[in-house]
């Protein structure tokens, strides 16, 4: 008796569960987190429809794979827009490992390698957000905006998380952290506002893993012993 599509995913768990790389940033959800062997029902019905939807392009006569450079061209503009790999890679519901090498990808070498369809469709699928500018002008001092980021990172909230909260790129998370002197005073009340609402909650209830949230702390926790020396 033929196995379902449902059943056909699970009994691939084992072997698929020994391909996922160590530092994945496959998130749930995504269909290439069932491919790595997660068993939960919505990473499961979402390869269920990645699936689905490569058949329907091999009846309908379309390759299953595509060029990059269309989908490389609107990830540029995307970046350019102000958003970073990670957060097109959490629009399209991709790995981010897959959004890097699109944006690397030059726009005229005809040698790159072919993307899968549904992964062009998904970053081509991204609406372009509009210019962000700061409402609210110059500079200020980065003493306080540094304390309450060192505050979030103590609590098990990532920089990774932080960044796609204050729509900037997680080494800028860092450097307000660790060593830039000033800042925006935009991005330093977006700081404030953004310690009020996570500081009391827990980062696991909101979709952060246990593993990253100790590896969080714990980088935390060696940034300040070493400042306190």
């Amino acid at each position: 008796m033929p196995l379902t599509a449902e059943q056909s995913v699970s009994v691939a768990v084992p072997a698929a569960r020994q391909r996922r790389p160590r530092r994945s940033s496959v998130r749930h959800g995504q269909a290439s987190c069932a491919d790595y062997g997660c068993t939960r029902a919505e990473c499961r019905q979402a390869a269920l429809r990645a699936r689905h939807r490569r058949n329907q392009d091999r009846t309908h006569g379309r390759s299953a794979r595509v060029p990059p450079h269309a989908a490389a061209r609107w990830a540029v503009r995307l970046r350019e827009r102000g958003m970073s790999a990670q957060d097109i890679a959490d629009r399209a519901g991709l790995s981010v490992t897959l959004v890097r090498r699109v944006l690397r990808t030059h726009t005229q070498d005809p040698t790159v390698r072919d993307i899968a369809r549904t992964s062009a469709d998904a970053i081509l699928g991204i609406p372009l957000p509009a210019p962000r500018t700061p409402n609210a002008p110059g500079l200020t001092d980065s003493t306080a905006a540094s304390r309450l980021l060192a505050d979030l990172a103590r609590a098990g909230w990532p920089a990774t998380t932080l960044a796609k909260h204050l729509n900037v790129n997680p080494r800028t998370i860092a450097e307000v952290r660790d060593k830039r002197p000033r800042l925006h005073l935009d991005l330093a009340q977006r700081i404030r506002r953004l310690h009020r609402d996570l500081i009391s909650l827990n980062p696991a209830d909101h979709g952060i893993y246990h593993t990253t949230i100790a590896r969080t702390r714990a980088a935390a926790t060696r940034r300040t012993a070493t400042t306190t020396l």
